[in-house]
């Protein structure tokens, strides 16, 4: 994970409705989102997911996210996204 390149960051909540539709799943899924010092994580949880590294570069580009971390358990998959915050641009989304 990188400190974004760029002064102003998407809104958390636009991060997550951009990642969902680039990962196209709509089934049995749900999301956390996590803030941990200066980083901040989208974790997402579905049972259809196909990797498309077209798709993760199109996050990464738009949101500033990249997938740090992804594991699959009892035929769900969990995908972590994460980025560093930008200190003029912090936002807070309650879920």
């Amino acid at each position: 994970m990188t400190p974004a390149n760029h002064t102003v960051q998407l809104p958390i909540d636009e991060c997550e409705e951009w990642i969902w539709d680039a990962l196209d799943s709509t089934k049995d899924c749900s999301f956390e989102y996590i803030k941990d010092g200066n980083k901040e994580f989208l974790i997402f949880k579905t049972n259809e997911f196909f990797a498309d590294a077209k798709a993760m570069e199109k996050i990464r580009k738009t949101t500033g996210m990249e997938l740090i971390q992804m594991s699959t358990h009892n035929g769900y998959t969990q995908l972590w996204f994460g980025r560093y915050t930008s200190k003029k641009d912090i936002h807070f989304k309650k879920f």
